[in-house]
């Protein structure tokens, strides 16, 4: 009997582990809206244990993005890979030859080693426009897509910021196929 309930007590603790193994990192850990030098920043990568995924050559962002890309000279971007949460989190940084950070690019997709519910997305997207509201203040464009009425696959929700600070451009994409993604832009110019 009692090897039953040690048994028992032992799955429900390594259970417990299991489920808590993934969660949702509030965005307050996760968003930093400064734009540092890269130095620092790549420090911070380094300490908070993130993997660099640096694709190794230059690719670029579109100007409805970040209106101002072509302005700036900007090196290799590097993207670091965040431990994982609930969602698997990439950042990328672009920043010029004396080490000024014009440019950074979240993005929160599906961790495909757990399922990860539709709304834990919408709930992930509304917390980030919160937060940036908070921090930058009322956004001054929102569009939101109907999924349902789309005659698209695929759908995009656009949150804009804009203050004499930073800019921030927040959007997520989500498709009847129960695709998912949200991506944040922060710069300044």
């Amino acid at each position: 009997m009692k090897s039953k309930i040690l048994y028992v007590f032992i799955l429900l603790i390594s259970y417990s582990c299991s489920v808590n193994k993934y969660s949702n990192v509030p965005v307050h850990d996760e968003i930093d809206l400064s734009l540092k030098s890269f130095t620092e920043i790549k420090k911070e990568e380094i300490d908070k244990k993130s993997k660099d995924i640096t694709l190794g050559y230059f690719w670029g962002i579109g100007e409805n993005i970040y209106p101002t890309f072509e302005k700036h000279t900007f090196e290799i971007p590097k993207s670091y890979q965040r431990n994982e949460n609930s969602f698997i989190l990439k950042v990328d940084y672009f920043f010029t030859k004396d080490d000024q950070t014009k440019f950074k690019l979240y993005e929160w997709n599906e961790n495909e080693k757990m399922e990860v519910p539709g709304s834990m997305f919408t709930e992930k997207f509304s917390e980030i426009k919160k937060y940036i509201t908070e921090k930058l203040g009322k956004p001054y464009l929102e569009v939101y897509e109907d999924l349902e009425k789309s005659k698209e696959e695929t759908v995009r929700d656009d949150i804009k910021w804009q203050n004499q600070n930073l800019n921030a451009y927040l959007f997520r994409f989500r498709g009847k196929g129960g695709f998912d993604q949200i991506r944040l832009a922060i710069y300044r110019d």
